[in-house]
């Protein structure tokens, strides 16, 4: 058996009954957050961020959810049962009855199938996305490239017209399956809806002419049609977004605790922070930087020292597009920028990880609320090796690096190019200061521009593959190793196959990592996984949070689960009332 981590968190306490001190209570029955990065896309097939995840668990459902705080145990939802193969190579779902699409349609099993084959056929491979974890365990591929119709049909199959059948290529570890299908990706869709938008018609003749779309040619981008909570009512992109109560929930519509859930993308932080306190909004993001603001507010409910799986890091392109605006020149030698395989050198990866201090940042940007990690592989995923080495800021040991680099002498030639980052995070833009400064303070022919750029304009450039440097967060798929080292360290991952990462030992490592069922030797495989992103620097972890959440005192029933896209968390189990 695989071992898989089991978080269960408390839930934490209801809001205090004080009601919310000097803060107004306002807009009754309506949730309204406030936050920075907007929504990418609403189509379950290519979204793989936090904004969209959110948006997309309060309209759909899928097979299964977590239960409560945990990530390891399940409740059902668009399924009431499921049984699993006893050699794990199949798991089969009963289908719930007399559950209702926000339109009125019923949902049935061939909703289901249709919904996992159109995944499948989706994939939007070149411009990253989460099929992959579909197409692994189903198809032995992490993309959609090389596979045909009968491949995709066998996989997902209707059994006697309630059940829904999933068949792998080789038994597959069960809890990690279950645990994907609680992703947003796994969301139930309405067939013949979805037909009528112009996506897949569900046969297989022509199939191919909806695989691999570009984000222009989605149909399900800006239309939603799920089972779930809320219904999409206004998405003013790349703006404001506002659900309303689906009237056809199973659960019963009386059970949703809020008419109308309203998401506001607001960049400025002072604007965020007077919409709470004058109680326009019921939760904001609060930059790190700025937490001192909300300490001890009377109205305020302040949540720390919340164990998170998530990690940011900066990542190193190793074959930027020529046509990047990003790198001046395009010429490693003449010190106006650097050239599309700048950073294939290790001793300028080396190089740039002795001039960034972690030291620094933690205590100033996460106010020491964090702590460095020398892998992706953080604490409380299985396997973690604590004893991995890490890189210190050593301005001796950067200067050496880059005076020594496949470019010749960088003291004397110097670089020029732009690192990227997200408009509105504070922290982020801290990080990228960090460094950028301390390569300044080591030689002034170091410079690199720091550049903001809109949560969907920065997820476009490094599927685009323009950018040098970017950084940005992971939060978890499903609470697995894996589920970490592919995004930062596969060919196929999320990050690092736009950034062009190509390590064959890494490669096979991790694919014998995906499948394997002894303890002892994932064991192996992951501690070597974490030391060979030390040894080949891929990228730099920045490191490991502790979160926050800010509330007004009128939100209760707050849960903190760490797989769970967005700050509210599981939004239906909460309310707002005045004490």
């Amino acid at each position: 058996m695989v071992a898989l981590l089991s978080l269960s968190l408390a839930i934490l306490p209801a809001c205090g009954g004080g009601g919310g001190g000097g803060i107004a209570y306002k807009n009754p029955g309506v949730f309204v957050q406030q936050t920075i990065g907007g929504v990418d896309s609403l189509d379950p097939a290519w979204a793989y961020d936090t904004a969209s995840g959110e948006q997309l668990y309060y309209i759909y459902e899928g097979l299964v959810g977590y239960d409560g705080t945990s990530t390891a145990t399940f409740v059902g939802l668009m399924a009431d049962s499921w049984s699993i193969a006893p050699n794990s190579s199949q798991i089969t779902f009963h289908i719930r009855p007399n559950v209702r699409f926000s339109n009125g349609a019923n949902m049935t099993a061939e909703d289901v199938e249709y919904s996992f084959e159109r995944a499948l056929v989706t994939d939007p491979y070149s411009n990253g996305g989460p099929i992959w974890m579909f197409l692994f365990p189903l198809l032995d591929v992490y993309d959609s490239s090389g596979i045909n119709a009968t491949q995709i049909d066998n996989a997902v199959e209707v059994v006697n017209s309630t059940y829904v059948q999933f068949n792998f290529v080789r038994p597959y570890p069960m809890t990690t399956w279950l645990q994907i299908l609680c992703g947003s990706w796994g969301s139930i869709l309405n067939k013949n809806w979805t037909i009528a938008q112009g996506d897949w018609d569900g046969t297989w003749t022509n199939w191919t002419n909806w695989n691999n779309p570009d984000h222009e040619d989605l149909y399900l981008d800006d239309k939603t049609m799920g089972t779930g909570p809320w219904a999409l009512d206004v998405w003013n992109a790349p703006s404001d977004i506002k659900l309303v109560k689906n009237q056809y929930y199973w659960k019963g519509n009386g059970t949703i605790p809020f008419d109308t859930v309203i998401t506001q993308y607001v960049d400025s932080w002072a604007s965020r922070k007077l919409a709470l306190l004058a109680g326009d909004a019921d939760i904001v993001y609060c930059p790190r930087t700025n937490i001192a603001d909300l300490a001890n507010v009377t109205g305020v409910n302040a949540i720390k020292d919340l164990f998170e799986l998530s990690v940011d890091a900066l990542f190193f392109n190793f074959n930027i597009t020529s046509d990047s605006p990003y790198i001046g020149d395009g010429n490693s030698t003449s010190g106006n920028g650097i050239a599309t395989d700048f950073f294939t050198d290790i001793s300028v990866r080396k190089g740039f990880a002795h001039a960034f201090n972690w030291a620094t940042f933690i205590a100033q940007a996460m106010q020491g609320e964090a702590t460095q990690r020398g892998s992706p592989i953080v604490s409380g995923l299985p396997y973690f090796n604590n004893a991995t080495p890490m890189y210190s800021f050593c301005s001796t040991l950067a200067k050496s690096y880059l005076e020594n680099s496949a470019w010749g002498n960088l003291s004397v030639k110097g670089f020029k190019f732009t690192l990227i980052y997200n408009t509105g995070n504070l922290v982020r833009k801290a990080a990228c200061e960090i460094l950028a400064n301390n390569l300044f303070a080591i030689n002034p022919k170091f410079q690199v521009a720091v550049l903001s750029k809109t949560w969907t304009g920065a997820l476009s450039t490094m599927k685009q593959r323009q950018w040098a440097m970017f950084l940005i967060g992971w939060l978890p798929d499903y609470a697995d190793p894996d589920n970490f080292v592919v995004p930062f360290m596969s060919q196929y991952g999320m990050f690092s196959g736009p950034a062009s990462y190509r390590n064959a030992t890494v490669e096979a490592l991790i694919l014998e990592g995906a499948t394997c069922t002894n303890a002892t030797r994932r064991q192996e495989i992951y501690s070597a996984l974490q030391q060979a992103y030390y040894d080949d620097v891929p990228g730099l972890v920045t490191c490991q949070p502790l979160g926050r959440r800010f509330f007004t005192t009128y939100i209760h029933g707050f849960q903190f689960n760490p797989t769970t896209s967005g700050q509210p968390g599981p939004l239906y189990y909460m309310t707002k009332s005045n004490p």
